[in-house]
């Protein structure tokens, strides 16, 4: 993930972000990254259960797939080879698309977990190699949406000793937002 923050949440932390981003009115939730067509809209309960959500904001457009041929798939990038592994290893089929991550104004959203198992952290960013490229509106909202968790949230102290120090470490310490 190019731009994230790093969470965990309960049910009601995960309402309280979804009524911020103002699911269903104003976002939209659908699988990722493969996508139907036309797509599958996720209640917040699928969404919720999920591994991978798509967050797609009705004013900043719908995202770009990439179909069998898209020159997406092999652009001699980074980005390339990543789309290029996805569509190998999921098989995309005539109806379906992969979502273009460089070129798609969307959030990327991996819900926290908590079952009897115990606690999975959560991540909520874009994963655009630069935002800035998709559009200055996007790469607001993205921030927007990412310092509203970190600032409803509370610090996990401790977890220093666990991750890599600088930035990457500052991030993954937010814990989910409170109501």
């Amino acid at each position: 993930m190019v731009a994230a923050v790093h969470y965990y949440a309960t049910a009601v932390d995960h309402a309280a972000l979804l009524d911020y981003l103002g699911e269903p009115n104003k976002v939209i939730l659908h699988p990722w990254p493969v996508i139907d067509s036309p797509p599958r809209v996720l209640t917040r309960t699928e969404a919720l259960a999920a591994e991978q959500v798509m967050i797609v904001h009705h004013e900043l457009g719908q995202p770009s797939l990439i179909g069998q041929g898209h020159p997406a798939l092999t652009e001699p990038t980074r980005a390339g080879v990543f789309n290029q592994l996805n569509w190998e290893r999921l098989r995309p089929t005539g109806g379906q698309g992969l979502v273009d991550s460089n070129t798609s104004p969307v959030l990327f959203w991996n819900p926290a977990k908590t079952d009897d198992a115990g606690l999975r952290a959560g991540n909520l960013g874009s994963q655009a190699d630069a935002m800035l490229c998709i559009s200055s509106d996007y790469e607001r909202w993205v921030k927007r949406v990412m310092g509203w968790v970190r600032r409803r949230g509370t610090k996990v102290w401790g977890l220093a000793r666990f991750v890599p120090t600088g930035r990457r470490a500052s991030r993954l310490r937010w814990a989910a937002a409170r109501d």
